[in-house]
């Protein structure tokens, strides 16, 4: 049993802080498409005509995006602190509300994931498939392009495929730590109940 309760004190602090990274990855996902979409726009002043880089509406759907992300980590968040206020991390015995929060933790935290790869997955797409790099390259100075090639860089996207990962194992090593709880309170009640048993007889 300390094994155990060792064990989801260490998750709960682990899950805390992987939610406090896709609120960091939330924040940060946009910074290439901004940066993108600035020059898009500098280029476009630049030239002095329209620009046929197509690079507004992968802007849209990236901010949007970017928005549900920031939320998704907010309210992963909020379900770790419930973990806690209901002390599921270090509680001997589950009740009906650690049920609840480890089993919605787990539920959550495998949803966001799907989630995270999902929206990542049709960004990516977008950046790669609905922006114009040639005409990019071609419409923007040359020395600007030195500085920012993001039609080659797949970091941001990466450490999201990443982060998903990360936030669905953790879905699962709740899963674990609730078979491993409920199999150690069985365990438990039994050896009591013998005790008991031997007691009276």
């Amino acid at each position: 049993m300390k094994t155990q309760m060792r064990y989801q004190k260490i998750l709960a602090l682990v899950s805390l802080i992987i939610s406090a990274l896709c609120i960091v990855y939330a924040l940060l996902f946009c910074t290439p498409i901004v940066e993108m979409s600035a020059l898009t726009h500098a280029a476009t002043a630049y030239a002095n005509r329209p620009s046929p880089i197509n690079g507004n509406d992968t802007y849209d759907l990236c901010q949007s995006v970017n928005y549900v992300l920031l939320i998704l980590g907010v309210v992963f968040i909020l379900i770790v602190a419930f973990v806690y206020i209901t002390a599921s991390n270090k509680r001997r015995n589950y009740y009906i509300t650690n049920y609840i929060s480890v089993i919605g933790i787990a539920a959550y935290a495998f949803a966001m994931g799907v989630l995270i790869i999902a929206l990542t997955a049709a960004c990516q797409n977008s950046f790669l498939t609905v922006v114009d790099w040639e005409a990019y390259r071609e419409f923007v100075d040359d020395q600007i392009v030195q500085i920012v090639q993001y039609g080659d860089d797949m970091t941001v996207w990466y450490i999201g495929y990443a982060l998903a990962v990360i936030v669905i194992l953790s879905a699962a090593a709740w899963v674990l730590n609730l078979i491993w709880k409920i199999k150690l309170m069985k365990g438990e009640k039994a050896l009591l109940q013998a005790g008991l048993a031997k007691e009276v007889a």
